[in-house]
């Protein structure tokens, strides 16, 4: 049995915000009370901190099966707690792929061991080969949340409409990496600087909001539900709002990177800046920032992606791999750049980071009440911390290094037990 005291207990279900204690005892939330008193009861003294729903990440990069050198289900559950995540969804886009049961099954038998829940999505294409569909219905029933190809935009507007008719059918959504290839240079490097400092052709808004225009309006006609991954761009809201408008069922997400620096990062911070897509303009930056208050952009998640020291450390910036590390630094960035920069409230961000991701997968996740999942983060908001390079993670590739941020996680907890603790 936990007894949390004197936390400042936020709730953006039920719009809860008040001081008070929580009890919790075989995996859920039995009390929410002003004062409770249970002798024997391990306790946590939670003064002065914010008691809130584990955080929901639907957009990490595991790297398990095939490139566990940059990270494993098990490193990336540690860097999840240690960044108050008590629920992941992890991409498919392993070695192999997660296109089939079978390797479906592996990587959920490697996620069932650990103490946070680790779930997955499955691919939209076999392999990502981008014309075959998977069998959509043999994969949800062995276990996938959904699915996506992730890092690989699908090319082919048939298969984006066969795709969203299937998934329709089986009552999910797909979620969708949108860039066309065929209007984008070198990648990780937005259009501007690529061409002022670089002297190459870089990643281009158009490649983003021109594919996702195509993606939202045959959402629109099939009826189907589709989620737009890590959008970057001002042109890339309107298109959600217009689709939104129009009654299309279409939820977007974005990264806390990219409503926190600009394409100017890339001159500090080398190749831990390249990401993909990669940081834009301010004009973009506040543009997003804007979708988030508005309610058109719903849910902020990382796109946490590891890599090797090695890979990132190249001389030619233009050969290293994008993305950087995100779950723990996630919420400090929400702190920092939404709620400290009064854009958000902290119940508005919270929302954003726990109950609205759990709603879009129906997860039994991100909110607390009695009798609910005793998955809870408790975190100090107004302290500043210094990101320093020793991550959970298996990998350090955050531009973040060296900057001072809001909050710090204090503890993770999951199913009930204390599965981080500073």
């Amino acid at each position: 049995m936990l007894l949390i005291k004197n936390g400042r207990v936020m709730d953006p279900k039920s719009g809860l915000d008040q001081v008070c204690d929580v009890l919790v005892q075989d995996g859920k939330i039995i009390k929410i009370a002003p004062e409770i008193t249970e002798e024997g009861a391990e306790k946590i003294d939670a003064s002065g901190l914010v008691v809130a729903p584990g955080l929901v990440d639907i957009h990490v990069h595991f790297r398990e099966p095939g490139q566990t050198h940059k990270e494993d289900i098990h490193t990336g559950a540690l860097a999840a707690a240690a960044g108050g995540f008590t629920t992941v969804v992890m991409m498919a886009n392993t070695s192999p792929t997660i296109s089939d049961v079978e390797t479906l099954q592996e990587v959920l038998q490697s996620a069932a061991k650990e103490n946070i829940n680790v779930k997955t999505v499955a691919t939209i294409t076999k392999n990502f080969n981008g014309q075959d569909l998977t069998d959509f219905k043999a994969l949800l029933e062995a276990g996938a949340v959904g699915f996506s190809d992730d890092g690989i935009p699908l090319e082919s507007s048939k298969v984006v409409k066969e795709a969203m008719e299937e998934a329709k059918k089986l009552n999910t959504f797909i979620s969708l990496h949108e860039e066309d290839p065929g209007l984008n240079g070198i990648l990780g490097f937005n259009e501007n600087i690529a061409k002022e400092h670089f002297h190459i052709c870089g990643a281009t808004g158009v490649a983003e909001y021109a594919m996702m225009a195509r993606d939202v309006m045959i959402a629109y006609a099939t009826k189907a539900h589709v989620h737009i991954q890590h959008l970057s761009k001002e042109e890339s809201v309107k298109v959600v709002e217009f689709a939104q408008s129009l009654g299309a069922q279409v939820t977007a997400e974005i990264a806390p990177q990219h409503f926190s620096k600009t394409e100017a990062l890339l001159l500090t911070q080398g190749s831990n800046a390249k990401m993909n897509p990669p940081l834009r303009l301010e004009s973009d930056r506040r543009a997003v920032i804007e979708g988030l208050k508005s309610g058109v952009i719903t849910v902020i998640a990382t796109d946490h992606a590891p890599h090797h020291a090695d890979e990132k450390n190249v001389e030619d910036i233009t050969k290293a791999p994008s993305g950087m590390t995100g779950l723990e630094t996630s919420l400090s960035l929400g702190l920092t750049y939404l709620v400290e920069a009064g854009e958000l409230t902290l119940m508005e961000l919270l929302e954003k980071m726990t109950y609205n991701p759990a709603k879009l997968y129906n997860f039994e996740a991100g909110y607390l009440a009695e009798n609910g999942p005793a998955d809870i983060t408790i975190f100090d908001a107004k302290v500043d911390r210094l990101v320093n390079s020793h991550f959970a993670s298996k990998a350090a590739n955050s531009p973040f290094i060296g900057e001072s941020l809001k909050g710090q996680v204090k503890y993770t907890i999951c199913k009930g037990q204390i599965v981080y603790q500073n």
